[in-house]
């Protein structure tokens, strides 16, 4: 709950037709709307696709460092051999 003090102190928007009313509120418009677009494109939902090209990726990466673990191991066994 505001104090007395706070309401006495706050600014009504005025409600005139000037052009300077009218660009502060365009202005104020555009922030809102851009921060609103933002904030969509941040939570959009994401396609099948695009979810199945990162898993092929990381399954194509942990494979290829498991190849190479395996033959690396597979000379250090011969390389102890001879």
């Amino acid at each position: 709950m505001p104090t007395q003090a706070e309401r006495q102190n706050y600014n009504w928007r005025p409600n005139d037709n000037s052009s300077t009313t009218n660009l502060r509120y365009d202005l104020e418009m555009d922030k809102w709307m851009t921060a609103y677009k933002n904030n969509e494109r941040k939570h959009k939902p994401s396609s099948i696709s695009a979810d199945l090209n990162v898993i092929g990726l990381v399954f194509s990466l942990v494979f290829s460092l498991i190849t190479l673990l395996v033959v690396m191991v597979i000379d250090f066994i011969k390389w102890l051999k001879s």
